[in-house]
């Protein structure tokens, strides 16, 4: 699964994604509660886990937003908030599970992989941007007739913008997507990938749908 984790506590951050990642699962890692908001809102995951207590927004106000936004992604809540009245809220505001901290990492594992097992299957979605087609469920790009091999992070850096299609992607959006909010990842280690990216889906003569804004991160645009 692609499965997002906000978790504003490092080593416990990176318990999950490692844990996650050996199991065969994809991880994007946040550490703050209004970009991981963002982050489920504008990116296609099988299940985010949500810890509580976050800097910029706590994690029941991200749950409640998304639920308002008819985001029906999965949602296990993992917090120390570990009261009665506090479990009640968060699956009243559309939680699917609720683990409490300190916890074991097979039984975080073991429910995930429950909510897996019950999570319905997606109709195919289809992102375009022009002659740019994204096909999230088979993960192929084409442009026009013409399919485009991307890798893997290319692959997950133009779903971002093309989900954003025609507004500005900061580079920290950017680099929580593609680097799992790696702090250490360079702008220039991002320009790189962006390069790459332009080299692929562009058409030799033409404007490249991929804009850089001065400073502030990348657009790419479409009429359509």
């Amino acid at each position: 699964m692609n499965i997002l984790i906000v978790e504003d506590n490092k080593r416990i951050g990176n318990i999950l994604r490692q844990g996650l990642m050996e199991e065969g699962h994809q991880i994007v890692l946040s550490e703050r509660g209004d970009e991981g908001k963002d982050l489920l809102l504008s990116m296609s995951f099988d299940l985010a886990v949500l810890d509580v207590m976050l800097p910029g927004l706590d994690g029941f106000s991200v749950l409640q937003h998304a639920r308002a936004q008819k985001c029906d992604i999965p949602v296990l809540m993992l917090t120390a908030k570990d009261t009665m009245p506090d479990i009640v809220h968060g699956l009243n505001l559309g939680a699917d599970d609720y683990l409490t901290k300190p916890f074991q990492i097979q039984v975080f594992i073991a429910r995930v992989r429950a909510i897996g097992r019950r999570r319905p299957v997606l109709a195919p979605m289809r992102l375009t941007a022009g002659e740019l087609a994204l096909d999230t469920t088979n993960r192929s790009v084409t442009r026009g007739d013409h399919p485009i091999s991307l890798t893997k992070k290319e692959y997950t850096l133009l779903e971002l913008l093309m989900r954003r299609k025609n507004q500005l992607v900061t580079r920290n959006q950017v680099r929580e997507v593609g680097w799992s909010y790696d702090s250490d990842v360079s702008d220039s280690s991002i320009d790189f990938y962006i390069h790459s990216l332009r080299s692929k889906v562009d058409r030799k003569g033409e404007e490249s749908l991929i804009r850089t804004v001065r400073s502030l991160g990348y657009t790419l645009v479409a009429d359509k």
